[in-house]
């Protein structure tokens, strides 16, 4: 198992009520897990959970058979540089540096993430842009402009190939396709399932969009196995 959960309880500070509070959940290598729910259901504290932005004081959060709650921050954000590839709602791009930069990023901070991109091609830069012209970005001028004069959509698809650089062996997507149309979207996910299943990664990834569900191996309504949502918020479905 890539992802193994159990009893978690999380919240906030000692004495805050529940945020999320889950019995068990285990996430297969290769798997490609669709989740859903609505706003103030746990979606993003569980992501953080999973990458080890965050601990529980409750419970155990194992990732690749590592129990993240027993490593101190700095050995979390090693762990996290090399085998998870996250791409953000919010992209968090670095503005001063360029798109290729920006994207062979990950390999500045993890020996293991550049040695896997260097066994697929020549060098870090080529790389780079075999995964941008993956995602329609195979434009030469674009390669070596800052990342703030990219459209928003352009600035999204840039974040994904920086998560995917390196093939870590776990990707999590939180809302990847809300700045693309419907066609880039179609490609966008392809290019998620081809690299996912090239490096026999696993995917997790969170979207309101309904439609991209059946394309996955299994959803998890986390309203409904969340026990620390409010019995409103399970009954809520999608939302």
């Amino acid at each position: 198992m890539v992802i193994e959960i159990e009893d978690l309880e999380f919240r906030w500070q000692p004495g805050a009520p529940r945020v999320l509070a889950i019995e068990d959940l285990r996430v297969a290598q290769g798997e490609r897990l669709f989740i859903k729910g609505p706003s103030g259901s746990g979606k993003s504290t569980l992501l953080s959970l999973i990458s080890g932005v965050t601990t529980a004081a409750t419970g155990s959060v194992r990732v690749l058979d590592q129990a993240l709650e027993r490593l101190g921050s700095i050995k979390r954000d090693h762990f996290r540089a090399d085998h998870i590839g996250y791409i953000f709602q919010m992209f968090n791009l670095i503005p001063y540096l360029s798109v290729v930069d920006n994207v062979t990023l990950p390999c500045r901070f993890s020996a293991r993430r550049r040695a896997n991109a260097l066994s697929r091609s020549r060098d870090l830069d080529t790389e780079a842009r075999r995964l941008l012209r993956q995602l329609d970005m195979d434009h030469p001028d674009l390669h070596r402009r800052a990342v703030t004069t990219l459209s928003v959509g352009q600035q999204q698809r840039v974040a994904a190939a920086r998560a995917l650089m390196g093939a870590p062996e776990l990707l999590i997507a939180d809302e990847p396709t809300s700045a693309l149309d419907a066609d880039r979207r179609e490609s966008f996910i392809q290019l998620l399932f081809d690299e996912c299943r090239a490096s026999g990664a696993t995917l997790v990834f969170v979207s309101h969009d309904a439609s991209l569900e059946p394309l996955f191996d299994r959803t998890l309504d986390l309203a409904a196995v969340n026990r620390a949502a409010p019995p409103a918020l399970a009954g809520m479905g999608e939302g």
